[in-house]
């Protein structure tokens, strides 16, 4: 079977972030050395689709290893209703593959006006996002040929990790952060084979992550209905005891992250209770052998197999790339072409 744009681009990321790595130490250190000189009181974020969801897992960085608080953009307010936001004193974050989306830009530009730090995270270097920021924070990604962002989202995760490892210098973050692309790749080669005959048949999902999960969670959402036109929604494992539960019933199936941290045993929990109401949940964490036992015979319907655990802020990263290897596979088993979603284009602008 012929392999699709999308599932080379995924196996190629190892690749990617090894490079930028390599290429982002200057600039990176630059930024670290600002906000050490001239320490923000809050941040905010400026993204849209999947690189939206890049800014979630930016959230939770910042606010869990800054101590920042931080904020999704409306772009609206600036480009359609012309508020003037007071950003002076903030860190200003804006995530894009292309740098084209018009919104995007200008409040990144109206962000830098108003006296923030700006920073655009930017796969196309020579972009409207990249000319309205002072620090640009290139991708590394080349031509990204496939309408569903795959490398430059882990893109972006990586160099997310890699600023917070250069301005933490945690000795622990950076052993992981430097086996991460090789991990990544024993992550593509994962046999996720139960996943794509579970789904071949199924309309809708859920898929559910917390903290740092969360936004591969968000992510796999939006990719179940671009690549395989599956309806999925995305929960917090927080959220979705609330209203969403009331829709779980036999045979519901729901993808479900974990990654090694204190959010685990809430994820287990969770999954336990879902499927006491005998949904069909699918698990993916990081192998550990002690546990691997408990999780198949009392939680997980299936255990979807992920590398050993390298860090919390690095796991995520294992799952979504082993989803979207799986995802590519699953579009075709479906008939449909996961390089050509119906009705999509690769570059979208926004107003």
């Amino acid at each position: 079977m012929t392999i699709s744009v999308m599932e080379q681009e995924a196996m190629s990321t190892p690749l990617v972030l090894s490079r930028q790595f390599s290429e982002n130490h200057y600039v990176l250190r630059e930024l670290c050395s600002r906000i050490n000189c001239y320490p923000p009181a809050y941040a905010m974020t400026i993204a849209r689709g999947s690189s939206d969801h890049a800014a979630t897992f930016a959230k939770y960085l910042f606010e869990t290893q800054l101590g920042l608080v931080t904020a999704s953009a409306a772009p609206s307010v600036v480009t359609i209703y012309d508020s003037e936001l007071k950003l002076n004193n903030s860190l200003v974050v804006a995530l894009s593959q292309s740098g084209q989306s018009p919104d995007v830009a200008e409040m990144l530009v109206n962000a830098r006006d108003a006296g923030a730090i700006t920073v655009a995270f930017v796969n196309q270097t020579e972009s409207p996002l990249a000319s309205a920021a002072e620090f640009v924070i290139p991708l590394w990604a080349g031509t990204e040929v496939g309408v569903a962002a795959t490398k430059s989202y882990l893109a972006m995760l990586g160099s997310l990790i890699q600023f917070i490892t250069l301005f933490k210098q945690d000795p622990a973050l950076i052993r992981a952060f430097d086996k991460l692309p090789e991990v990544l790749t024993e992550a593509s080669q994962m046999d996720w084979s139960a996943a794509l005959q579970l789904y071949d048949t199924q309309k809708s999902t859920f898929t559910v992550g917390r903290g740092f999960g969360f936004p591969i969670a968000q992510e796999a959402a939006l990719k179940f209905k671009e690549v395989a036109q599956i309806h999925a929604e995305a929960f917090s494992g927080a959220e979705i005891l609330h209203g969403p539960y009331a829709l779980v019933e036999p045979q519901f199936p729901l993808l479900m992250f974990g990654q090694r941290d204190a959010t685990l045993p809430g994820i287990l929990d969770l999954a336990k209770r879902l499927r006491s109401l005998q949904a069909t949940v699918l698990l993916a964490t990081p192998e550990h052998s002690d546990e691997k036992q408990y999780m198949q015979d009392d939680v997980a319907s299936v255990l979807l197999p992920l590398p050993k655990s390298l860090h919390a802020m690095c796991d995520p990263l294992m799952g979504i790339q082993a989803f979207y290897v799986m995802l590519a596979r699953l579009a075709k088993l479906r008939g449909l072409n996961p390089d050509a979603p119906p009705h999509l284009t690769k570059v979208t602008k926004t107003w």
